[in-house]
């Protein structure tokens, strides 16, 4: 490892998504985290709010950080895709007195967090192998659906953010093709990201008793995954298995935009809560199910992600990298 400047082993790092933001102190020379809070994006008025109440909450203060933001970062100005908050790098550097700020996309911090990963923080489904070098691919869904490369250079392992969950939903069955067309009928243009994520989950649950001729209930996502993991809703069932289908095609069609030969890894809050139906086959079938590319996509691994806080230890790599060195 290079030489990191003693005085920033400690830092501040921040897991910024739609619905929660998570801190945390990390040590730079290990990235070992500490002093983790999380708090739902509604009870603050923006990162400058939370960041503060964190603070004060730990009493500390920070003068570096690295913000991993659910956002695309192009410019100076963050605005978030799936929340209202949103502010511009110098402004929030200024109102926390830090002395450098860093901002990645969440899924490209998740993405530096891959070779930091153990064993026992991923489960194989499928797949051979991987090359050491491998290009890799991390996708997830959660408040929406974040997609992140990983790719081997000259001077070590480069992130490549992407805005992947809001290219177009594919469908490959009558049922995907009659629910996506009633939703057509009132959004024009429907992202990955509008049925494979949370917030995607309940709404496919309503299209689904609404095409039956039901009066949907109103229910959260975990109600959904709750049901359906149980078997005791048939349309619970129903959503799940759709979704299933659909991130395991969205994580097959990634593997091959980037030449995924080093895995494809698959992160976010839900993965981990449907774990044994990811393995139960139906999932690896959908990522091979690419007519004369399946021999292409048949060796590559899929990773669940298990380990916790991995963005964030994917915020403090990247922090590392933009440190000053001694």
């Amino acid at each position: 490892m290079e030489p990191v400047n003693p005085q920033l082993t400690c830092a501040l790092v921040g897991d910024i998504g739609g619905t929660n933001a998570r801190f945390a102190i990390a040590d730079l020379s290990t990235f070992e985290l500490s002093q983790i809070v999380q708090f739902p994006c509604s009870s603050h008025s923006g990162p400058a709010a939370a960041i503060h109440a964190y603070l004060g909450q730990i009493g500390r203060r920070a003068d570096y950080a690295c913000l991993a933001v659910a956002a695309p970062v192009t410019d100076e100005m963050i605005t978030f895709t799936n929340s209202n908050w949103s502010f511009t790098k110098s402004a929030l550097r200024q109102d926390l007195g830090l002395k450098e700020i860093v901002v990645l996309n969440d899924f490209q911090a998740l993405a530096l967090a891959l070779p930091e990963l153990g064993p026992h923080e991923l489960h194989q489904i499928g797949g051979d192998d991987p090359p050491i070098h491998g290009t890799k691919v991390v996708l997830g869904a959660g408040t929406g659906i974040g997609v992140a490369g990983l790719v081997w250079s000259s001077v070590g392992w480069v992130p490549v953010p992407s805005e992947g969950g809001h290219i177009a939903l594919a469908c490959r069955e009558a049922a995907e093709f009659a629910l996506t067309e009633e939703l057509r009928a009132k959004e024009p243009y429907i992202p990955v990201e509008r049925l494979v994520s949370g917030p995607g989950v309940a709404d496919l649950y309503g299209l689904i008793a609404s095409s039956r001729g039901l009066k949907p209930e109103q229910l959260i996502p975990n109600e959904v995954l709750t049901r359906a993991l149980a078997g005791t809703d048939d349309i619970a069932v129903e959503t799940l298995r759709l979704f299933v289908n659909w991130l395991g095609g969205f994580a097959g069609d990634a593997a091959l935009l980037l030449g995924a030969r080093g895995g494809v890894y698959i992160g976010g809050g839900i993965a981990p809560k449907i774990l044994e139906l990811l393995r139960s086959g139906t999932f690896r079938q959908a990522f091979e199910a690419k007519g004369r590319m399946q021999h292409f996509l048949k060796p590559i691994p899929i990773y669940v992600l298990l380990a916790e806080h991995a963005t964030l230890r994917g915020a403090a790599i990247g922090l590392r990298r933009h440190a000053p060195r001694e």
